[in-house]
């Protein structure tokens, strides 16, 4: 312990770069906030792979080298956590109860294989339901239908067929509109004003899904009839010793399933649509590999976990639209002291100190990789000539312990989603390219804009 009036140890030693700001704390944040991606690729461009740089308080370790990156991916979660530094991220947004109630292991037991495979029946029928209301439209507004179409998908599979009905979807929508934990990254402005009213919106919208849940939970013991969904098997793994606490529970962990596996999944889905539509060969190879599925499984194929895992184009696809549009911040929480290797340098890092990388500067450092190409991949797995200074140089859906589970079921909603909308549907082009937001600093990119396209019914 260092003695009264010792100078005060480095978060990081050696020193490494330090950004440099007139305004401390505050000057590095507002430009970090106007354009994260572009702030941090200035700041690569100037200060080299790793620098120390002050966000609002946050002490931020960037490191971008391939072994500064190989470093961040391996470390254990008791040295630099991925689990604190997400609490503290969507803290901001999420009222700390649901996050307090939170079954990690949940996620990882909902998307074993056998269960993934047995959704698709909901998935492909909550779409069929969503697909039928999109004939009465003559234009698309392609990441807000998306959003729509993924959330009532997620009511009738994570809550039930009661909360995809007419009238009550709209309803649970409400909700998670409100609740919606990408406002904590993409739109920070509704994130000072959740804080600022004490989390009151999200407080309340928390109390009237666990109203309505409870209405749901109500009828199947009055009838006497839980049938064998998701519902049924999270409202046994939550029962508690009186209703009120598994019903709490049960609603936050619904809350955190709902969350967790859609809140970016409709931005990838939006740009694959997008991509589809700007690229005629593309679009050309996605239905070849649509109609030979469909000529050797019949017309559902897409229930079938085998058909679809037989469609190596729609994957690439997705993973290529995905790496272009990652704007994830990737965040280690320093719970103690560590060392950290980048290329030339061992450093020792404190708590207190964040090690972080963003995604969109380095998915797309180099001439190939700043070009659009879904035979970047083979099925889901990047071509080794793109990585050959090391496979975390890029990433889609992370890396190492932490990578995300939710990869396969991703997969299934797409290729559900666009066998059967192209069966249905014809769309044309976007009337102008389509940009990403510049001020989002996580997840998928949400668009600058609103990208519309005309749709017709076949």
């Amino acid at each position: 312990m260092a003695a009264a009036g010792d100078a005060p140890a480095y978060l990081v030693t050696p020193k490494p770069p330090i950004v440099q700001d007139e305004l401390a704390h505050i000057g590095a944040g507002l430009r970090f906030a106007r354009s994260p991606t572009g702030f941090l690729a200035e700041l690569r461009a100037e200060y080299g792979d790793t620098f120390l740089v002050d966000v609002f308080g946050y002490k931020l370790f960037c490191v971008f080298s391939p072994a500064g990156l190989c470093s961040l991916y391996a470390a254990e979660e008791r040295d630099a956590s991925f689990g604190m530094a997400t609490f503290d991220m969507l803290g901001f947004k999420t009222p700390i109860e649901v996050m307090l109630d939170a079954d990690i292991a949940l996620f990882y037991e909902l998307l074993q294989p056998p269960r993934v495979a047995a959704g698709l029946h909901t998935i492909a029928e909550g779409i069929a339901e969503v697909l039928e209301d999109w004939k009465q439209l003559d234009t698309l507004d392609v990441f807000d239908a998306v959003r729509t179409l993924q959330q009532r998908v997620g009511f009738r599979l994570w809550i039930g067929p009661e909360a995809a009905r007419d009238g009550e979807w709209q309803a649970f929508k409400a909700c998670f509109d409100v609740l919606s934990q990408e406002n904590a990254f993409v739109s920070p402005q509704q994130t000072l004003e959740t804080l600022m009213s004490n989390k009151a919106a999200e407080k309340q919208a928390v109390s009237e899904f666990t109203q309505r849940l409870g209405a749901i939970v109500e009828q199947r013991d009055a009838a006497g009839a839980w049938p064998d969904d998701n519902l049924s098997f999270l409202h046994a793994r939550f029962r508690s010793e009186t209703p009120e606490l598994t019903l709490r529970k049960l609603a936050h962990n619904v809350i955190n399933a709902n969350q967790g596996f859609l809140s970016n999944l409709y931005a990838a889905l939006g740009w694959t649509l997008v991509n589809l539509q700007s690229h005629p060969d593309s679009l050309r190879r996605l239905h070849a590999e649509l109609d030979s599925t469909r000529a050797r499984y019949g017309e559902q194929f897409y229930t079938s976990q085998t058909a679809l895992d037989s469609m190596p184009f729609c994957e690439q696809l997705l993973m290529e639209s995905v790496r272009f549009a990652q704007r994830s911040l990737t965040l280690r929480k320093v719970m103690r002291e560590m060392a950290f290797t980048v290329e030339d340098q061992v450093y020792t890092l404190a708590p207190g100190v964040y090690i972080a990388t963003m995604l969109s500067v380095t998915n797309v450092d180099s001439p190939e990789l700043a070009r659009f190409d879904p035979d970047h991949y083979v099925g889901r797995r990047i071509n080794p000539a793109l990585i050959g200074k090391g496979r975390e140089t890029v990433s889609t859906f992370g890396h190492g312990t932490h990578a995300c589970p939710a990869q396969k079921f991703s997969h299934n909603m797409c290729k559900v989603l666009l066998a059967q909308l192209y069966a249905r549907f014809q769309l044309g082009a976007p009337a102008a390219a389509a940009a990403p937001s510049d001020t989002q600093m996580g997840g998928v990119a949400r668009p600058a804009e609103p990208v519309r396209l005309a749709i017709r019914a076949r």
